[in-house]
């Protein structure tokens, strides 16, 4: 039961979910809020659909209080009240997704970012449903002390990071982002090519919880050699921005990849005086200067 597909929709997405539930979705987190305005127009219809469809619904609100405790505690209780108004059962959970993005402020001090972290998931515990967190690899190794949300929260941590860009159906749990915590794995950004996130549970989010927090999940990796892998991190503080393809000849090949992102790299080039990392599975090219090892 641990084991299970689910994605997450936003009003990028289709109010019918029936195309994610017949690619094996068992569970959906519908973003509900953002900051203390904003309310997903397609939230409704969205979770209706996942109703119909039995998926297990929960929800998700996108952070815009960087490192205020008391702006904080004012999204948490915003989200609540929508998440309400949305009848989101209280067996599931409401998730902080904390990251770069509308404003969001990630580069304050470590203990700051989980104070207000912490803040925000106890006014979610206090209002009855369980709390979680949601963010990319990096930011939660470097940004978060994600030890103590755990500590406090048990298994809470819904971790992103992708092997590829590409479309894929099934994760590869050598690339798994060992952390102490992990409850989902977001391994796609292009689950099964239908432009949503593939997610993977790693704990039993509908069944029983424990009280205390387990230890970090154990999976089995090939470790016979050492894999080299290089992050690209945001560029210009835009989230959005992409980074571009190039083929053996340093053309551009009309395909990007998202920053933000972590790599395997397979080899270095050079091509015509510029430095290049041939990256992932499908050895693709990107230029050097956009990554760090």
């Amino acid at each position: 039961m641990s084991r299970q597909y689910g994605i997450d929709v936003a009003n990028y997405q289709y109010t019918d979910l029936t195309r994610y539930a017949n690619a094996g979705a068992k569970y959906v987190f519908v973003k509900a809020t953002e900051g203390i305005g904003y309310f997903n127009p397609k939230a409704v219809s969205q979770v209706r659909s996942a109703h119909k469809l039995k998926l297990y619904v929960h929800a998700y609100h996108f952070a815009t209080f960087g490192n205020s405790v008391s702006r904080a505690k004012a999204e948490a209780k915003y989200f609540v009240s929508r998440a309400k108004y949305l009848n989101i059962s209280k067996k599931r959970y409401l998730a902080l997704d904390w990251e770069t993005g509308d404003g969001n402020v990630v580069v304050n001090s470590r203990s700051s970012n989980t104070s207000a972290i912490i803040a925000f998931m106890n006014v979610i515990k206090k209002a009855g449903y369980n709390p979680m967190l949601y963010s990319g690899a990096s930011l939660l190794r470097n940004n978060i002390d994600t030890n103590q949300v755990v500590k406090k929260f048990g298994d809470c941590i819904w971790v992103a990071s992708y092997m590829t860009m590409s479309a894929i159906s099934k994760p590869d749990f050598n690339w798994f982002p060992s952390m102490n915590g992990v409850a989902i794995w977001q391994f796609s950004s292009n689950w099964c090519g239908l432009n949503v996130d593939g997610n993977i549970s790693l704990i039993d989010l509908h069944g029983e919880k424990a009280d205390k927090p387990v230890k970090a999940v154990t999976t089995t990796r090939k470790v016979a050699k050492k894999v080299t892998t290089v992050y690209a991190p945001i560029i210009n503080g835009d989230p959005n921005w992409k980074i571009a393809l190039h083929d053996s000849d340093g053309r551009l090949t009309g395909k990007y990849i998202r920053t933000n992102t972590t790599w395997k790299l397979i080899d270095t080039l050079t091509i015509k005086g510029v430095k290049y990392y041939k990256l992932g599975t499908n050895q693709q090219l990107a230029p050097a200067k956009y990554f760090k090892k």
